[in-house]
């Protein structure tokens, strides 16, 4: 009896070692996403890296909040580890503000991380090296933290956003992935990468003597000129017709598309281009009047035409490791290059009735039954919570009839394999 008691105390007191042996250390990265005037462009961020690794006995998890105007200017962006920035035109205006300003670049040169895409580049950067021009209030708000000029005239690289329709725009343009110390493309040095373009900068090298300011380290190059790529017009009204009559020009090939770079204590990586959407290995550009039926009353915007997408999470990868480095990761707990995803196609973006989407909305909002679709890539593993509850558990894409009570509700698809999962979360109304 003596000798079982001495095993059950030996196995107790033993038991935290060897619970601690398979324990496995977690790090978390807190991530603020920038929102101005189009939350979606925020969330199409957020769930390319609602993500986490297990590399080396270390889980990394990345957590995404969107964060406003407000809590720039209130401080509470130094509550965070990296700063985003996605692609838009509103942020100059924001950045007017001199507290909104100072701030970012305390966060920036105190230790913190920034991810700046394509608008978000354009605020980092030193501005546009341009005489007077349509770009030139612009410059009054840009961060100075980044030793580099911006290529991106309005009336030619811009014309890919002024003339896009919607999502349904941006041409797929070809980098090229520099050598380089920086191991975000790590695996991917002297190839190339299909990446959507909406008018973002061609980047180069900045005369600023700041010494804050680090070296400037190319990751990527543009292979292609966006022009050749997607030949677009700017369009007259003539005897009765619309015709072409002048060429869309741009001038980027060869300048920088991504870019690392450090200020103070803090890193900096900016892209041109938009790795957090699904590109395109083939197709057309299509122009055409919004109003065709209006006469000389309407404009041309265009289309990416093909059949051959890529997955939905194809580039998320770059993201991930952009805000693992700017974060202070090293190249051994760099997360995978990876496709793995999860996707919440239905609801999405629309006002549905009994399962039917019957208009466009910023806003998921339903009306009666409806149907929860789900991808995920690359898994092992599905799960599907709603307000909280695990309601499926499987593999594969995910199809759901539900119903909800009146009010707000979180649909959260989770894809699991054996050392990553993500995450895609959607707010629904219902009515």
């Amino acid at each position: 009896m003596k000798g079982l008691m001495l095993i059950v105390i030996l196995a107790l007191l033993l038991s935290p070692v060897i619970s601690n042996i398979h324990a496995v250390q977690e790090k978390e990265i807190k991530v603020a996403i920038y929102f101005s005037n189009v939350k979606r462009f925020a969330q199409e961020v957020e769930e390319t890296i609602d993500y986490s690794w297990t590399k080396n006995g270390v889980k990394y998890v990345i957590k995404p909040h969107i964060i406003s105007k407000k809590e720039i200017i209130n401080g509470s962006i130094f509550s965070y580890d990296v700063f985003i920035i996605p692609g838009s035109g509103r942020h100059y205006f924001d950045a007017m503000n001199k507290k909104w300003r100072d701030n970012v670049i305390k966060f920036v040169e105190s230790g913190g991380g920034y991810v700046g895409i394509c608008g978000g580049a354009n605020l980092a950067s030193l501005g546009f090296n341009e005489r007077l021009s349509p770009n030139s209030v612009l410059n009054l708000s840009v961060l100075k933290i980044a030793n580099i000029y911006v290529n991106d005239q309005q009336d030619e690289e811009w014309q890919y956003l002024w003339k896009s329709n919607w999502r349904h725009g941006g041409p797929p343009i070809n980098v090229y992935i520099v050598k380089n110390d920086v191991p975000i493309f790590d695996g991917f040095y002297g190839g190339y990468r299909s990446i959507r373009y909406w008018g973002g900068p061609g980047m180069y090298e900045g005369d600023a003597k700041d010494e804050k300011m680090g070296e400037i380290i190319p990751l990527a190059i543009y292979a292609e000129e966006p022009m050749e790529v997607a030949p677009l017009h700017y369009w007259k009204w003539k005897n009765g017709e619309w015709i072409p009559y002048r060429n869309v020009t741009t001038d980027i090939k060869g300048q920088y598309a991504a870019i690392a770079t450090t200020y103070g204590d803090g890193r900096l990586v900016l892209f041109g281009p938009h790795p957090e959407r699904k590109t395109y290995f083939d197709g057309h550009v299509e122009e055409f009047p919004v109003r065709p039926n209006m006469g000389p009353f309407t404009w041309f915007i265009y289309n990416w035409v093909s059949n051959n997408s890529s997955s939905i999470s194809y580039n998320w990868w770059i993201l991930r490791r952009s805000v693992a480095w700017v974060a202070g990761l090293s190249k051994e707990e760099m997360p995978y290059a990876s496709q793995t995803a999860a996707y919440i196609e239905e609801p999405r973006y629309g006002v549905y009735f009994n399962g039917r989407k019957i208009i466009y909305s910023q806003k998921n909002i339903v009306i009666g039954r409806f149907s929860i679709k789900g991808k995920t890539i690359d898994a092992d593993e599905a799960l599907l919570y709603v307000d909280g509850e695990l309601v499926y558990k499987g593999k594969g894409d995910v199809m759901m009839d539900v119903k909800l009570q009146r009010g707000k509700h979180i649909i959260r698809l989770i894809a699991i394999n054996e050392n990553e999962e993500a995450g895609n979360k959607m707010e629904v109304i219902s009515l």
